[in-house]
């Protein structure tokens, strides 16, 4: 069984940026086992799209019953009308 705490990396290496996976607004533990099947896309979204519309598109419609905040490389969580192209720069070094 896959954690949480995998899947969500393996989101991050292809998307480019880190999630925290929620349920009813409140975290749900990394270490639990079982909870997000595979992720089912193999390109990241474009640079265009927003936080809302990835979260919406892919996130919640492949992991129904759950949501999650897109973080920005500092650890806060990125407004839903970001552009993944801001979220994704936050990461890159300066």
């Amino acid at each position: 069984m896959t954690t949480v705490q995998t899947r969500t990396r393996q989101i991050a290496d292809l998307e480019g940026f880190d999630v925290v996976v929620t349920k009813d607004g409140e975290p749900v533990d990394p270490t639990a086992n079982g909870k997000l099947p595979k992720y089912p896309f193999s390109k990241k979204l474009k640079h265009s799209k927003t936080v809302n519309e990835w979260r919406r598109d892919r996130f919640e419609a492949s992991y129904p019953g759950y949501s999650c905040q897109v973080l920005l490389e500092d650890g806060t969580a990125a407004n839903s009308q970001t552009t993944l192209r801001t979220v994704r720069e936050s990461y890159e070094e300066e």
